[in-house]
């Protein structure tokens, strides 16, 4: 019998290190590959799981833990926190929220791309609706990471590349480009029959309002590259004007999240742990009389608006009361509350920012920086008399002397709640501005107080695709949160 036993030892750590293989390839194969071999899989299903995860994103970790927070909108409880106080030290949430988007978002739409491209299953309709997915999908990756896997990102099984390549954001963002524009040209005459008639969450196959989306979001992108590639930024915004972009709330890009919990900030308002809002955005809506102030921010127990100061070290935090505070606003919280990818403000703000940046005319920038507050009013449902005092008051026209701050301001307000969005602007623009941390009560981190501009690459990415991830770090700068993003010249 003690022979047998020693007989089996070896055949035993065979297994389990064949089961530990074969594990980490699945891992390796949601990252990058792109399961596109079987074309009897129906890309409209694979569409509507796509678009659901990129929604879904909106309120995950990369969000709840750290967008959000960097961007100020709120601070987070418990453990949850930390990355408030510029850490770094959260290694497996970088990998969970790399290879997440790899395995959710890219991995089904670039599947959905090799069906709707060759064969029997060609569909240059699908396919250029498919591509906005995508491009939104690495857009957040690559604002998160800076350089990724994206020429030969998801090319696994069908060309044998396990470990892809980084490219450049500079390349990355040209590339966004030059397929948003390709898929506006086809959408812009393309049959509706040959959309996603029945699976179509965003938009119900209404080719005009993919047509205005895709050229939005290609706006958003030619904005972001304003300082780091003005040329073709001035170029691309000068085409996005020629072309139809959403302009009213009936062209927004949202989604209601109908299983489970429903939105997931629900859970987080009356879970654990908790978010509460922050003293900047609270500041900002009173100090300008703002009536989103009631629907982004609900009142705490004694009926007023209190927030908490993002970065208090553990001892301003112990003493904070932060259970006291005031909670995320019911509409954005709720069950059925909408998740937004983008909205017709953003795109008005965008608009304002480039006629007062490229076309140095500030009359133009005021009318429509104006709509974009008018239009985020409305989107909320404020109600007709107080959007009309707002649209009274000082801070809903440009006065001439802070006009880059005010649209930046209003452009943070109007991003609610897509607050990876908020955090993102931020880093451009540097509005609101978010001073370094200096009081004695606020954590420094590891970025000695500056407000942090990337994720890192995780250890996992580092052992598994290391020469090609030491190449991306050689090339933008040391793997620390403190080193900024190709177009992050703030």
């Amino acid at each position: 019998m003690k022979n047998i036993k020693n007989k089996m030892r070896p055949i035993l750590v065979i297994m389990v290190v064949m089961a530990l293989s074969f594990s980490c390839q699945d891992h390796l194969d949601d990252l990058r590959e792109n399961p596109n071999a079987v074309t009897s899989i129906d890309d409209a299903a694979l569409f509507t799981k796509a678009v659901r995860s990129l929604f879904q994103g909106t309120t995950d970790e990369s969000v709840s833990r750290f967008g959000g927070q960097y961007g100020h909108y709120f601070m987070a409880g418990s453990t949850a926190r930390l990355p408030d106080q510029y850490g770094d030290g959260f290694d497996s949430q970088y990998n969970s929220m790399f290879s997440g988007m790899y395995g959710g978002v890219i991995r089904h739409i670039e599947e959905v791309l090799d069906i709707t491209s060759t064969g029997d299953t060609k569909n240059e309709v699908r396919h250029s609706i498919a591509y906005v997915i995508a491009v939104l999908g690495y857009a957040k990756l690559t604002d998160a990471f800076g350089e990724i896997p994206f020429t030969e990102g998801g090319k696994g099984k069908t060309e044998g590349i396990i470990s892809p390549k980084y490219d450049s954001q500079d390349l990355i963002y040209k590339e966004m480009i030059t397929s948003l524009s390709a898929s506006i040209a086809i959408l812009k005459t393309a049959d509706p029959a040959m959309g996603y008639p029945n699976s179509d969450p965003i938009f119900n196959n209404d080719l005009n309002k993919w047509v205005r989306f895709a050229n939005s979001v290609r706006m958003r992108l030619a904005m972001r590259l304003s300082v780091a590639d003005n040329a073709l930024s001035r170029q691309v915004v000068t085409q996005c004007l020629t072309e139809p972009l959403m302009e009213t709330n009936d062209h927004n890009a949202f989604m209601i999240e109908t299983e489970g919990n429903g939105n997931a900030w629900f859970t987080m308002r009356t879970g654990f742990p908790s978010i509460k809002m922050s003293t900047l955005l609270i500041d900002q809506l009173q100090s300008t009389d703002d009536p989103r102030l009631s629907v982004f921010v609900s009142k705490d127990g004694n009926g007023a608006y209190s927030g908490m100061t993002n970065g208090l070290d553990d001892t301003a935090f112990g003493n904070s009361n932060f259970s006291t505070k005031s909670d995320m606003g019911i509409a954005l919280s709720s069950k059925e509350s909408k998740l937004y990818i983008m909205t017709a403000s953003e795109v008005w703000l965008l608009r304002a920012e480039a006629a007062l940046a490229y076309a140095n005319d500030p009359a133009q920038a005021n009318t429509l920086f104006r709509k974009g507050i008018e239009t985020s009013l409305n989107q909320w449902e404020i109600v007709a008399s107080e959007v009309t005092a707002f649209m009274s008051s000082p801070a809903a026209s440009l006065t001439g002397s802070n006009d880059e701050l005010q649209i930046g301001t209003q452009m943070w307000l109007a991003l609610v709640p897509n607050y990876f969005e908020g955090w993102s602007h931020i880093r451009r623009t540097g509005y609101p501005v978010i001073a370094d941390r200096t009081a004695p009560n606020l954590s420094q981190g590891v970025t000695n107080g500056v407000l942090p501009t990337r994720f890192l690459y995780s250890s996992f990415e580092l052992s598994s695709n290391k020469d090609n991830v030491l190449g991306a770090i050689s090339r933008q700068g040391a793997n620390k949160i403190d080193t900024p993003v190709w177009w992050d010249k703030n």
